[in-house]
């Protein structure tokens, strides 16, 4: 019924030979016979894969990324070659993702069961809750009123996520990601089967992510928020507060060039609660850090964003028909 996968590029020199077999195990809750491997590593994950799945009886498909002329492997040819894999390999009804950074809570299948989600027709995809390893991000979000799975499930509306999703074969017939989205393939992938007017489960068990992300690394946040904006003015993918700027910006530039002075306000409030969590010295540099960005990151819409952002279900009815 269920076939599990796993897009992948050197996951023991990334999250360690421990933490990926715990990955592995966990996923033995789900009553899968076979899984589909899409490695690009050179470290040995493809070996350790092979092992394992030959010390639990399970069938294992390991394959590379298909390009799909595209120049390099992405995470959406990853994906797209797992989906192929699936549809030319097996007749199953459910393709599983699983990253390779996040451990299937216990009772993650149970809930699936108990809840009798995979017998209502309407549903195409079933997304659980990626809890992380860590409370800061919590205790972070706590300072400003906001509940963290509110705020999770808030953001897989907004942009889907593979951390733990299982997807409908129908659902997900004849997508074509576009091979570009390194990042935003898994927000693609749930608008293709949301605007194609299937619904969607969230299951509260969810993973556990072992993704500690709350320091802000300003080089890798500003190459992240230059892809957010390409993104959202080529495939209308567009995050809530990067969606309310790009309004604004739209609507009255003169306004918008004002707004330029919110981060700069906003950063005595910040700085209150970094220090807080961190510490005066180290809270000072992450106010800053951040305030810094939300500043950029509106500049950089003022520049870029000259039109309208389209539609993603509009682009994905028109790329389906290309």
């Amino acid at each position: 019924m269920v076939v599990l996968s796993i897009v992948t590029r050197n996951a023991l020199a990334r999250v360690g030979r421990d933490l990926f077999r715990r990955v592995l195990d966990s996923s033995l809750q789900v009553p899968y016979k076979s899984m589909i491997v899409v490695s690009d590593s050179d470290d040995g994950t493809d070996s350790f894969i092979k092992k394992w799945c030959g010390e639990h009886g399970k069938e294992l498909v390991l394959s590379r990324s298909r390009l799909y002329s595209f120049a390099r492997p992405t995470r959406a040819t990853a994906r797209q070659t797992a989906i192929d894999i699936f549809f030319e390999s097996f007749n199953d009804e459910w393709l599983m993702f699983l990253d390779d950074d996040c451990v299937l809570n216990p009772g993650w299948w149970s809930w699936v069961e108990q809840s009798s989600i995979l017998e209502h027709p309407f549903v195409g995809e079933v997304w659980g809750v990626n809890w992380d390893a860590t409370p800061e991000r919590e205790r972070f979000l706590k300072f400003f009123g906001i509940n963290l799975k509110s705020y999770l499930i808030r953001k897989f509306e907004e942009r889907g996520g593979c951390h733990d999703t299982l997807f409908r074969r129908k659902a997900i017939k004849g997508v074509r990601i576009p091979p570009e989205l390194h990042v935003y393939e898994d927000a693609y992938l749930h608008f293709y089967v949301k605007c194609r007017g299937w619904g969607y489960v969230v299951n509260p068990v969810g993973v556990t992510h072992y993704h500690p992300e709350l320091e802000v690394d300003l080089r890798r946040e500003m190459e992240k928020a230059r892809i957010a904006i390409y993104t959202a003015v080529r495939y209308g993918i567009v995050e809530y507060e990067h969606a309310k700027i790009m309004s604004e910006s739209l609507k009255n530039k003169l306004l918008a060039y004002l707004s330029l002075l919110r981060p700069v306000a906003g950063f005595a409030p910040m700085l209150l609660v970094t220090t807080r969590l961190y510490g005066f010295r180290k809270g000072f540099a992450e106010a800053v850090k951040r305030q810094y960005l939300k500043l950029w990151f509106r500049w950089q819409i003022l520049r870029s964003v000259k039109d309208r952002v389209p539609d993603i279900c509009e682009v994905i009815a028109n790329e389906k028909r290309l």
